[in-house]
């Protein structure tokens, strides 16, 4: 072999041997650029998750109101339909006491020899009737002016017969006789 081969192995080999080191360095740097970037998302997931921790937590407490005004909701509902249930309740048991009451005013105008007529029947509370029943004639203020055979005279009253008023009290409902 002569010199210049010689010559020639060798600088191929250095050029050879520069090139690995060359891509050592390349590779060494390149690991430390992806370590960097790697310890960087790392501290940017860091800050963002208590982001999301906080974002969770604001997520489940809104929930928790959900679930709380849902019940509230469903508790009044409950509570409306027991109000409306004692509420017919009560109209039922008003009205049978009126109705109770009624039949005893008609029962003591059966009895009482005074009186030659049924009661009129009381209208609701609120409501006013000037209804004129057999032996009754409405007088100016709205009352019932007894009359035996149905008719008055001007003033309201029956020639040759006391009067008798029978008056709604408003309050009760009821019929009262003056």
């Amino acid at each position: 072999m002569n010199t210049s081969t010689v010559v020639w192995i060798v600088v191929a080999i250095a050029v050879i041997a520069l090139l690995a080191v060359v891509a050592v360095m390349a590779n060494k740097k390149k690991k430390e650029r992806n370590r960097s970037q790697a310890a960087e998302l790392r501290e940017k997931a860091a800050q963002t998750a208590t982001d999301v921790q906080r974002k969770e937590a604001l997520a489940k407490e809104t929930e928790a109101k959900a679930a709380a005004a849902r019940a509230e909701a469903d508790r009044k509902a409950a509570e409306a339909e027991r109000l409306e249930a004692e509420s017919r309740e009560r109209e039922g048991v008003a009205s049978q006491h009126r109705d109770e009451h009624q039949e005893r005013l008609r029962r003591a105008d059966e009895l009482d020899p005074d009186v030659k007529h049924s009661a009129p029947t009381t209208a609701p509370e609120g409501e006013h009737t000037s209804d004129t029943t057999p032996g009754h004639t409405a007088s100016n203020d709205g009352h019932s002016v007894a009359s035996s055979e149905g008719r008055t005279s001007p003033d309201g009253t029956h020639a040759g017969e006391p009067t008798r008023t029978i008056e709604t009290d408003e309050t009760t409902g009821g019929n009262h006789r003056a």
